[in-house]
């Protein structure tokens, strides 16, 4: 009767102290071995997010009768840095929306990304710095009536040109990720 008590009793700290210290370990030899990616996984939740915010803002233009918008633009004063502001159109032209401010907050991309925008009228959109005394008009408008302009942006890692992610969209902002810009596999089995 003796045996099944202590076996009963559970583990010691030794043993616990132990198996976290191996826990600890494994974990630790397996993030340096991920490296570069954990960055691209980085970077797909944030192209995730992206498009989760451009879907709410086309529901939002829908739902509020007003047309919203997306600008990009690359950092002042030669910063590197790209930087997405949602737009909302008023009387006086396009400005950042009231209100909401969470949902459509700016979005600001690490310094090693470069943006590729390319648009079914405009396939090479050049992303500049906005210049401060212009209201800009956005590159992609999410109008009233459901319709979006219809593109892609790519995620680009500048140093290598390699493409992290693209975000395509189409003329009913039905959006498709595609992890390191490869296409969807065509076959069916």
């Amino acid at each position: 009767m003796h045996s099944r008590r202590v076996l009963a009793a559970g583990f010691s700290l030794i043993e616990l102290l132990i198996t976290v210290l191996v826990i600890v370990l494994l974990t630790s030899v397996v993030s340096l071995n991920v490296g570069d990616g954990g960055r691209r996984a980085k970077q797909e939740d944030l192209a995730r997010h992206f498009a989760n915010v451009m879907a709410y803002a086309q529901a939002e233009a829908e739902m509020s009768g007003v047309d919203h918008g997306l600008y990009l633009q690359q950092g002042g004063r030669g910063e590197r840095r790209y930087e997405a502001h949602w737009l909302r159109r008023y009387d006086q032209g396009w400005a950042e929306p009231r209100g909401s401010a969470d949902a459509l907050a700016p979005i600001t991309f690490d310094e090693d990304i470069e943006l590729w925008l390319s648009l079914a009228d405009d396939p090479d959109v050049e992303i500049r710095a906005r210049d401060a005394e212009l209201r800009p008009s956005p590159q992609i408008v999410f109008f009233a009536s459901g319709e979006v302009t219809e593109g892609e942006l790519d995620w680009v890692l500048r140093n290598t040109g390699d493409v992290l992610v693209r975000i395509r969209w189409n003329l009913f902002g039905e959006t498709e990720l595609l992890p390191e810009g490869r296409e969807p596999d065509d076959r069916r089995d």
